[in-house]
């Protein structure tokens, strides 16, 4: 009877507070005292919840979804490893601040990849701890995805009279599909987004405060951002320029801005000993990344808008299975309402700095892909991920406005929209972990080289092999995913004993023994086989089943 009485009144608990929800006494805070007493410590409790929820979504299975360690995530594995090891890059340079990406087997050939370093350190800094692991290699983003809910909530805190507009805005951030993708990868995409939340709280504490401090403290974060991906050359100095607008509408005095400056000047004097080193490198960026710097005005609009469609936004998000499921847009689908509504209430209601900065960093989150015109600058979500701060917390302000500001219709609308986000993310998780890593895998590894590292080194327990040789088709980028795996099973031996392979080639330079790692549709395979003397024994499947590598021994 007892039991029974005790699921009587959590039911009992459970209609108050959807009634509560409803007649807008829960998220407002209205209503008996008794009930606002018991809200107040229900919003920790809420908050506690949803960093709760989040770590659990976030850590789990980090080792196996995604399946596949990207090329990407490799390039920052093998390097931090050799920080860790050695204190230089793979190329030799001690504690560089930029990392050049040259090929793994071959460190000194040229190159014109330049990478920003925050990544690179932070997976190091893991490194330290534990051994190089396709989980520890993520743990740097999931950690971060971590950090970006505490800090929306701190922020939204300080935009909202009500705590509950914390959780919501942490909630919504963290039910975010591209949030949850990019958070499972080791891409320095990620490294962005804590720096704009963290500058955005520093700015709601100064539109509070004033403290002198805090123009230096944005200064130094924004100049840190810069080395965090590459787009941040022109994302910081923008937020720069956002933070002198406001300090100009809170009337803040001109040392402010000289503090803000200052600030922001520290980290660059770290450049010029890179600069000096490598007098190339600014140039090798834009070319890399085939920055365009012809006029291209209406290809430039049309891509802008494109990343403010809502078909980019709430359904496809991108057209790069790499980058999308195709299950779900960036943002959940719910932003179809609350996105608009909360632009709509702040522009409607125009006289907080603060809210008016979270229009503007939703607006300008494309515009460095529009402004650069890289390669590929359609639809490549990873680019566009601080779009998704931004429109969290400009959706908890449209929860806001359907709760505050209208009638019961409103608020059962917003109870609704709230509701389905967790029922949506739900789908889209199901799908991520599943169908998806399979309909995906091929794209990140056409070879699946992580089942020929463990077929090798079967081989090689049994009987050693004298080199391993990996087709020009894998070539120097899957060169990394290669190493990784190795390093990843101990096998730094092996690593030793690897070589490009280019047909054609003397038969006699080939050790006998040694294993030749093609693609399973590779068309020379058959002239291989015969003229090089070699014997097929192995044919990888990929992660979907299809055959994915042919592994080949020389007689």
């Amino acid at each position: 009877m007892g039991s029974i009485r005790r699921g009587q009144q959590e039911r009992g608990q459970i209609v108050e507070f959807l009634k509560a929800l409803t007649e807008d006494r829960v998220l407002t805070g209205r209503g008996h005292a008794g009930r606002s007493s018991r809200a107040r410590w229900l919003v920790p409790i809420a908050m506690f919840a949803v960093l709760v929820g989040t770590c659990v979504l976030y850590f789990r299975a980090l080792d196996s979804a995604p399946v596949v360690v990207a090329v990407d995530e490799a390039r920052f594995a093998l390097h931090a490893h050799s920080i860790v090891k050695d204190g230089t890059d793979l190329a030799g340079n001690r504690l560089p601040l930029f990392f050049h990406i040259t090929d793994p087997l071959n460190p000194a050939s040229d190159s014109e990849t330049w990478w920003q370093p925050a990544l690179f350190y932070l997976v190091a800094g893991v490194f330290q701890f534990v051994p190089p692991a396709t989980w520890s290699l993520r743990l740097p983003t999931a950690i971060m995805a971590i950090v970006n809910v505490i800090l929306i909530s701190l922020v939204a805190r300080k935009l909202f009279s009500s705590g509950w507009y914390a959780v919501v805005a942490a909630g919504i951030l963290s039910l975010t599909p591209a949030h949850y993708m990019f958070a499972r990868r080791a891409l320095d995409y990620f490294c962005q987004l804590p720096i704009a939340l963290a500058w955005l709280l520093c700015l709601s504490l100064y539109a509070e405060s004033a403290s002198s401090w805090l123009p230096a403290t944005m200064g130094l974060l924004l100049g840190l951002g810069l080395f965090t991906h590459i787009s941040s050359w022109i994302v910081m100095p923008g937020y720069v320029a956002a933070t002198y607008i406001v300090f100009r509408r809170l009337g803040a005095p001109r040392r402010a801005f000289g503090l803000l400056m200052a600030g922001f000047a520290i980290p660059l004097v770290a450049i010029i000993p890179a600069l000096l080193a490598n007098p190339s490198l600014p140039a090798e960026m834009f070319s890399h990344y085939k920055v365009q710097t012809s006029w291209r005005i209406a290809e430039r609009i049309n891509i802008y808008w494109g990343y403010l469609g809502p078909s980019y936004l709430l359904f496809s998000g991108g057209s790069n299975p790499m980058f999308a499921t195709r299950q779900g847009g960036v943002l959940p689908v719910a932003a179809a309402v609350l996105l608009p509504l909360g632009i709509w209430s702040i522009l409607r209601r125009r006289g907080d700095p603060m809210r008016d900065v979270l229009v503007f960093g939703f607006f300008f989150a494309p515009l460095p892909i529009v402004l650069a015109m890289p390669q590929d600058p359609k639809f490549y979500t990873p680019r566009d991920l601080l779009v998704v701060p931004f429109a969290a917390l400009l959706c908890a302000i449209g929860v806001e406005r359907l709760f505050e500001r209208s009638g019961r219709a409103a608020r059962l609308l917003g109870v609704a929209l709230l509701v389905a986000i967790p029922f949506q993310f739900v789908g889209f998780a199901k799908y991520y972990m599943t169908g998806y890593q399979a309909a995906s895998a091929w794209r990140f590894d056409e070879m699946n080289l992580e089942a020929v590292a463990e077929y090798v080194i079967l081989s090689d327990d049994a009987a050693r092999v004298p080199l391993v040789y990996l087709s020009e088709d894998v070539g120097s980028p899957h060169a990394y995913q290669w190493g990784f795996y190795l390093l990843e099973r101990r096998r730094d031996d092996l690593w030793s004993r690897t070589r490009h392979f280019s047909w054609p080639i003397s038969p006699s330079v080939i050790p006998a023994g040694s294993l030749l790692v093609f693609n399973a549709v590779d068309p020379r395979l058959d002239q291989i086989r015969s003229i090089a003397g070699c014997s097929l024994v192995q044919v990888v499947s990929g992660v979907a089943g299809a055959p994915a590598a042919a592994i080949l021994r020389r007689n």
